[in-house]
């Protein structure tokens, strides 16, 4: 059996991943670097050339591909000091050179003088064995808490409570909830109210109006197909822009759409919304595309983008493909675990072997599903995710520039490695630590060792005191430099691409979906923004927040939930509002004629329950005259 000294192994991925300036995974690392039998050197070559420790797919837009970490191409072998003993002159004077080495050979050795020790093992648990992070107590009570709240919350059948009639009327200007009957269907229910807060998508689906039939004068609802499913749509958003009922049934219009049911609650149900999304957009692009013949206008991308690769025109035979929600991976605990930082990764390999592939057609909403399938070890960290997005740099006619950009990145990132290496190898030796060993030897000559009267003795001592700390002062300055070069590319590097000729593609943040880790109708969540407010609605509960909790929500972290779903669309001109939305007649009619239903009901519910308190107001004032009038006659 192979043992490996879990110490050295930890130093050496915590050194692969700054090498790799910090954007791969602690477990792939450890993957990679395990493959390569400890080889720090071959392993970080190999991730420069794209070696994850596992097969990967080929294709970067679609919807379930693991795409590759984009890395500097490959050195020449560094400068690293040669595995040979170091010669120091201090002084000049091989005679007075015997302590000194007594003392460097003493420190280099007292690793090796140590015998076996039997007992209890010292150390730390291989997280690769834990359910849970090992030694993470926090970690473990939180999900011994989900597995209990999903125990009570499956006990409690988590079942459909109606609002009373004296809280169903909608606020002025506040959203309204969609919510299915079944708690299994309301992560869909959460995907179709999202959509609604698009404006692209609800003005589409506003003047979308069935083909009429040959002679008929008014459309009637379709009766099967995409137009079908539409139509219910339209009722939905009609509904919940006109409604005065702040709590909608989604159980119709889910009917429509079929989605698999959420009833395991080890089940993510960002896997369940992706999925539910796609089936949705694509239905919605095909009635619009329909549309767009039928009425003779342009043909537009609302939901759809169209990618493939680069190299489209030069190869015939390649087809280019439709896509509506990219997957990241959104779990990990390097710096880079944000939305810009994984898609630029995500879609930027350039592995030889791997066709770059980019959007030819962009579409006016992207979606991504914040994928969480992988382990943590060590702190996790919440996903970042920006109010605006630029997607400039994966449109095809950008190409040749965010490459340049790209190549610009590679190069610093190249400059980054060779200074993280030698700054390597100027702090260890044979896996070593010689800083440690350095001040050390500065202790010993300045506590431990004897003059013993003998005043020669004592200056040649300090003379070495001395030139260590010279040496030790030299070495930390040049590490100090190194670092702020290091820093100060790295920030180089990350600005690349924000310059303006690839910032004019730009989406803004519309929705977001949220999974607090534990399983039940009140344990999703969603943000959505009306008008330049964000609200947050769960199940019943409707309140409005700060962009601040919209984009640095941490609920679920340490149950590997959070955010799931973000929903984006491109950006609006200035000053444009979705005002007088033209809503089919029959529909609005209908929404008119519950609004006033509604409206008698909580009259007269108001006029019962006056009529009640007075009746009791009576009966009361009675009672006290008759008490009076028995103190009276007393």
């Amino acid at each position: 059996m192979h043992l490996r000294d879990e110490a050295k192994e930890s130093n050496n991925i915590e050194l692969l991943i700054a090498l790799m300036d910090g954007s791969v995974d602690h477990e792939v690392a450890r993957r990679v670097l395990r493959k390569f039998d400890g080889d720090v050197e071959k392993a970080a070559s190999a991730m420069i050339e794209g070696d994850r420790g596992e097969d990967t797919q080929s294709s970067l837009w679609t919807s379930h591909s693991q795409m590759e970490i984009n890395q500097p191409r490959p050195l020449p072998a560094p400068a690293v000091r040669p595995n040979s003993p170091i010669n120091i002159d201090l002084t000049g004077d091989d005679d007075n050179n015997d302590e000194l080495s007594r003392a460097l050979k003493a420190s280099l050795e007292t690793a090796s003088q140590e015998g076996p020790m039997f007992g209890p093992s010292e150390r730390p648990p291989d997280a690769n064995w834990a359910m849970v992070p090992s030694n993470n107590n926090v970690a473990a009570d939180d999900l011994d808490r989900a597995i209990q709240a999903s125990f009570e919350q499956a006990d409690t059948g988590d079942e459909y409570q109606p609002l009373p009639l004296d809280q169903q009327w909608r606020k002025e200007g506040w959203p309204v909830t969609l919510r299915p009957t079944k708690h299994t269907m309301v992560y869909a229910a959460l995907v179709l109210h999202a959509l609604f807060y698009v404006p692209q998508i609800r003005e589409r689906v506003a003047n979308w109006r069935p083909a009429l039939p040959e002679g008929a004068t008014e459309a009637e609802p379709p009766k099967n197909g995409p137009e079908l499913l539409m139509w219910k749509l339209v009722e939905t958003f009609t509904n919940m822009d006109l409604a005065k009922l702040v709590d909608l049934d989604a159980h119709e219009v889910l009917e429509g759409f079929k989605p698999e049911p959420w009833s395991n609650p080890a089940q993510p149900p960002g896997e369940l919304s992706q999925r539910f999304f796609e089936k949705v957009a694509g239905a919605l692009d095909k009635v619009f595309a329909y549309e767009f013949i039928r009425t003779g206008q342009a043909k537009q991308r609302i939901m759809q983008f169209q990618y493939g690769n680069s190299n489209f025109d030069d190869e015939p035979g390649e087809l280019l493909q439709d896509a509506s929600i990219v997957r990241v991976e959104a779990l990990g605990r390097s710096d880079t675990n944000d939305l810009v930082g994984r898609l630029s990764a995500q879609l930027s390999n350039n592995k030889d072997d791997i066709k770059r592939q980019v959007i030819f057609e962009p579409s006016e909403v992207i979606a991504f599903h914040l994928a969480r399938s992988g382990t943590v070890t060590g702190e996790r960290k919440s996903f970042k995710y920006p109010k605006h997005i630029y997607l400039d740099q994966f449109l095809k006619e950008n190409i040749e520039l965010a490459e340049s950009k790209r190549a610009q990145q590679r190069d610093l990132h190249a400059e980054i490695q060779k200074l993280v290496l030698h700054n390597k190898s100027l702090t260890h030796f044979n896996d070593k630590d010689t800083l440690t060993d350095l001040r050390s030897s500065i202790y010993y000559y300045e506590n431990v060792a004897e003059a013993k009267g003998d005043d020669e003795r004592a200056s040649v001592t300090q003379i070495m005191a001395n030139k260590l700390k010279g040496i030790l002062a030299q070495v930390e300055k040049e590490i100090q430099v190194s670092d702020i070069n290091i820093a100060k590319m790295r920030d180089q590097a990350g600005t690349l691409l924000n310059c303006p000729e690839l910032q004019r593609v730009r989406y803004d943040l519309r929705a977001v979906l949220v999974h607090d880790g534990l399983y039940g109708r009140k344990h999703l969540y969603s943000y959505v923004q009306e008008k330049g407010v964000w609200w947050r609605i769960e199940d019943t509960s409707i309140s409005q927040v700060s962009e601040v909790n919209v984009l640095e929500d941490s609920v679920g972290l340490h149950l590997g939930a959070g955010p799931y779903l973000l929903l984006y669309s491109k950006t609006l001109p200035e000053g444009t509002e979705l005002l007088d939305l033209q809503w089919p007649p029959p529909i609005k009619i209908d929404v008119e004629n519950h609004n006033r239903v509604l409206l008698e009901q909580l009259q007269s519910s108001e006029a019962e329950s006056h009529t009640n308190q007075d009746k009791e107001n009576v009966l009361t004032h009675s009672q006290e005259d008759q008490m009076e009038l028995m103190d009276v006659l007393c």
